[in-house]
């Protein structure tokens, strides 16, 4: 029995080595769509950061202005496409009608009004109360449910909250036979793979022909007609 709980507990280090490895970096993909969670909004970024950096840190304060900035950014950048849109539908709509210069300005004032309206629908989403979080809840659906009282914010929320969860590789974690690499699910940079490639090829000290196969000029690039080192093909077989 003790050997099987020193497995399992080795096991569960491994484990945990490698969670703690691949959330090395935070995705701000990730917090951004849990700020778009009426549940939880930046007071729940700003506790995690809290219990991952310590409140009040130097490392705090920099990870929350970060966050904040890019979330104003991407509101901001959704403002002036929805602004141009509205231009060219009003433009467009009134082509044939004459300049008037007193029209002109109050259309002015308009848009300039309606845009500093626009500027607190991020700051009141931020600063109204957050959802009960003893239910479950339907995220899209209260975001089309609100969107007439958040319109700007319902557009991003539609980008981040749609993205397809990424699949863990478990073959990592739990085979015995080493770390399986594909085209399709891979978290490694490519300067990564290349270092990896190039050093199982030193250490096999296999012979390298790294020469292209001969082609047209006018011929398309194509990754087949690349030859790839002797270990990697013997790798992919």
């Amino acid at each position: 029995m003790t050997s099987d709980s020193d497995h399992y507990m080795e096991m569960g280090e491994s484990m945990l080595e490698k969670f703690d490895k691949y959330w090395e970096e935070k995705n701000n993909a990730m917090v951004i769509a849990t700020i778009f969670d009426p549940r939880y909004k930046m007071s729940y970024i700003e506790w995690a950061f809290g219990e991952l950096y310590g409140e009040g840190s130097t490392r705090f304060r920099t990870e929350i202005k970060i966050m904040e900035k890019e979330l104003a950014a991407l509101y901001e950048k959704c403002v002036a496409q929805d602004k141009r849109a509205g231009n060219g539908e009003s433009s467009s709509s009134s082509a044939n009608i004459p300049s008037i210069p007193v029209q002109a300005g109050y259309e002015s004032f308009l848009s300039s009004r309606s845009t500093r309206i626009s500027k607190s629908e991020l700051r009141n989403y931020l600063e109204d109360e957050v959802a009960p979080r003893n239910k479950a809840l339907d995220l899209l659906g209260w975001w089309k449910d609100n969107a007439p009282r958040y319109p700007i914010m319902a557009k991003i929320a539609r980008r981040f909250l749609t993205i397809p969860a990424t699949s863990v590789s478990s073959e990592s974690t739990f085979s015995t036979t080493g770390r399986i690499l594909d085209d399709y699910r891979s978290s490694l940079k490519p300067v990564m793979v290349e270092a990896l490639v190039c050093g199982a090829i030193y250490i096999k000290g296999a012979h390298v022909d790294l020469n292209l196969v001969p082609r047209d000029e006018n011929e398309e690039d194509d990754v087949e007609n690349i030859k790839l080192p002797i270990v990697v093909e013997e790798i992919n077989d």
